[in-house]
């Protein structure tokens, strides 16, 4: 049998998956990488729907917010891979690595379709594109996000080389941008879902 929640019950529930969003990314912030998986289930609750299931965000009817966006464009006549979310940095001890921006200042806003679908926030170096959505529902159901990240290098301080996986630190800049997206909104005010006492 379905559970029919009511608006204060689906807004207390997304106000809930947003702290722990939030609580995550601060694990993941002191060294805790074992947590990535765990902040996009928490924003798959909040943007993905399936056929058991409808997201909070569309339960709650809240799809005309607009989402605070810090992806690149993405040049198609660019050579090189795409990382959009990300800056280089050059750490001390570590070298040159690709880090979420956490930047509030490089933000725009767009509607939630493009910034979970339609957005490219990676291309890899087969020419495939991933979106935000594509990204986070790999990680929350566990299933292999095949990405070909053979362009993608950096050198230590020794001047070794390694190939970056830049996923953890794209989905740690995607929950910055969500967190920041819904800071400031009153979420009984803006949901268009009618209550009755």
């Amino acid at each position: 049998m379905k559970t029919i929640l009511n608006k204060p019950e689906l807004v207390s529930m997304l106000q809930q998956q947003l702290k722990d969003i939030e609580i995550l990314c601060g694990e993941y912030d002191q060294g805790n990488e074992a947590v990535i998986s765990l902040i996009a289930e928490r924003i798959m609750v909040i943007f993905h729907n399936t056929d058991h299931s409808k997201a909070l965000l569309g339960q709650l009817k809240l799809s005309h917010l607009e989402m605070y966006c810090s992806s690149e464009v993405y040049n198609p006549k660019s050579l090189t891979n795409f990382i959009g979310l990300l800056k280089l940095m050059h750490k001390v001890g570590k070298g040159w690595d690709y880090t979420a921006k956490l930047d509030r200042s490089v933000l725009t806003t767009v509607s939630q379709e493009n910034w979970w679908n339609n957005k490219k926030v990676i291309i890899d170096s087969d020419g495939i594109a991933f979106a935000r959505g594509k990204i986070i529902k790999s990680l929350a159901n566990a299933e292999p996000l095949v990405l070909n990240t053979s362009g993608w290098t950096v050198k230590d301080t020794e001047g070794n080389k390694s190939t970056i996986n830049p996923i953890p630190e794209t989905v740690r800049q995607i929950a910055f941008e969500l967190l920041e997206s819904f800071e400031h909104v009153d979420l009984n005010q803006e949901s268009k879902l009618h209550y009755k006492l």
